[in-house]
């Protein structure tokens, strides 16, 4: 910091109190802190260890329900194209 801007502090400390200028600063800093709680930006790990589990484990499920429509979706295919050669 400069000498310029301690003395600007110091003249907001004198004009307004430090208690005063101490609680606009940790306003500020808390809700910096919400924002980015709210955001996401700010997760505890346990519960994104919990939600990346959870996502690995539906993903599977999707994928294993996938592969019955997939045969399925492979022999109306081959229906298609037989019906479509005159068979």
């Amino acid at each position: 910091m400069t000498h310029d801007q301690v003395s600007g502090w110091a003249q907001v400390i004198d004009k307004y109190g430090i208690a005063l200028v101490g609680v606009i600063i940790m306003t500020a800093v808390v809700l910096g802190i919400m924002r980015a709680l709210i955001n996401g930006k700010l997760v505890p790990r346990s519960l994104y260890d919990k939600a990346m589990e959870d996502n690995d484990r539906l993903i599977a499920a999707i994928e294993k329900m996938h592969e019955p429509i997939g045969s399925v979706a492979g022999a109306v295919n081959n229906i298609k194209r037989d019906e479509d050669r005159g068979g």
